[in-house]
């Protein structure tokens, strides 16, 4: 008896995120936030295992709509390809086994607790004309969670005075927040 044991990341992605496409297209009204836990201790060794093209099929198949978060319980994983993967998607990576934390359980359980219930959902910032958009990095964020940080770069048109952002987003329990600064 022989056993085969393998990874394959980007079926196991592309399945998933087709699937919570298609409950959004179902359901476009209903509010949620699509999110995905990966949950591995390997590289990507059957399929498709080019993390470059990994990362450029979750990103087209998501479009945008879908939270990657990235559970790593090994030391022997291809971290800087998953912290990308999970950046790029807008999600979270945690790795594992710190001794003082409990372990491998106490270590997931920890982090499914932090990603799946998040404080604000769809947050966006919306700037005026001062602005240049061009410059902008991520403007829409699928959720914010307690102790993380949303961050927004870019530039001021020349001879811009001040800054007027609008910062919008909701939760299961507060159907919208709106949050303006004025100069």
């Amino acid at each position: 008896m022989r056993v085969a044991a393998g990874a394959n990341a980007n079926d196991a992605l592309l399945r998933s995120i087709d699937f919570l496409v298609r409950q959004e297209e179902l359901d476009p009204l209903e509010i949620r936030v699509s999110m995905l836990l990966l949950i591995t201790d390997s590289i990507p060794t059957i399929g498709i295992s080019n993390p470059a093209r990994i990362l450029s099929n979750v990103r087209h198949a998501s479009g945008g709509r879908v939270s990657v978060n990235v559970f790593v319980g090994s030391s022997d994983v291809d971290r800087p390809f998953l912290r990308r993967l999970a950046q790029q998607n807008r999600g979270k990576l945690r790795s594992c086994c710190r001794a003082e934390s409990g372990g491998l359980a106490a270590d997931l359980r920890d982090f499914y607790r932090e990603t799946s219930r998040p404080l604000l959902e769809n947050v966006r910032f919306r700037y005026e004309e001062e602005v240049d958009e061009t410059t902008l990095t991520t403007v829409d964020y699928p959720a914010y969670f307690e102790g993380s940080e949303l961050v927004v770069v870019g530039r001021l048109r020349p001879g811009s005075k001040h800054l007027s952002v609008k910062v919008s987003g909701g939760s299961i329990q507060v159907k919208h927040f709106h949050a303006f600064t004025t100069p």
